[in-house]
């Protein structure tokens, strides 16, 4: 909307060039002064406790880890001594193509390829319990190394357990072979293996003393390969814990 010029009074809208400007609020009221009032609620002084001010450590939390999924693991230990035939297995099929390509007959008996070795018969049997030995503790350290890596925790338990998988299908073994008529066959194949020269009396000495040698190259394998295992896990928690 406009107004014509003529219609404005010129003297209604006049000021003194001269006033402070500031003289038309100075007579007005100051507003009213408040306290500041908080916007949120205090929290309750029993959530002080839910969240602990101390930092846990690596070795903390292994702990408590190891306090829950820790102990034997059965299935872990079953898949370990699968990988311990199975070396055994792979060895011993390795060495019968080895044999073959040398010219050796893998067809007869232990004995009569015994005597195709240009070595006496001691040094052979003797060979062979070292290469027997030494190639149990390696199936058996694989196996109590795959059942450390799998079960994260306790790799001596894992191990052990790994080795009382091997005792017990070997106790079952037995009995079905017990039942099944075939001790006489069994007896009839140890005969066939070169035996140390020894009396028959000291017979069943020497073999507790296979038997206690085989035990012990399969159980410290096992547990030494668990051992082994579980440091890998150990390894990885401290680069993510600590950085």
């Amino acid at each position: 909307m406009s107004y014509p010029r003529d219609s404005i009074d010129p003297n209604r809208y006049t000021a003194d060039p001269n006033e402070d400007p500031d003289t038309p609020f100075r007579n007005l009221d100051t507003a009213p002064t408040t306290l500041p009032v908080a916007t949120t609620e205090r929290l309750p002084d029993s959530w002080n406790d839910v969240v602990d001010a101390d930092l846990l450590t690596a070795d903390e939390v292994v702990e408590r880890q190891r306090q829950r999924f820790g102990g034997v693991k059965i299935g872990s230990a079953f898949f370990g001594w699968l990988i311990a035939v199975g070396v055994v297995m792979i060895v011993t099929g390795v060495i019968a193509i080895v044999a073959v390509a040398l010219g050796f007959d893998v067809t007869q008996s232990p004995r009569a390829m015994a005597s195709d070795i240009p070595l006496d018969a001691d040094t052979v049997t003797w060979t062979g319990v070292g290469a027997l030995m030494l190639l149990l503790f390696a199936a058996f350290y694989c196996g109590g190394y795959v059942a450390g890596r799998m079960a994260r925790f306790n790799g001596i338990v894992q191990g052990l357990a790994v080795w009382g998988w091997a005792l017990v299908v070997a106790i079952a073994a037995a009995i079905m072979s017990v039942l099944l008529g075939m001790q006489n066959d069994v007896l009839g194949y140890a005969d066939a293996f070169p035996r140390l020269p020894v009396a028959d009396g000291v017979m069943t000495i020497a073999l507790i003393t296979a038997a206690v040698l085989v035990a012990v190259a399969t159980l410290g394998g096992a547990m030494l390969g668990g051992v082994i295992g579980v440091r890998y896990h150990r390894r990885v928690d401290r680069f993510g814990l600590e950085g």
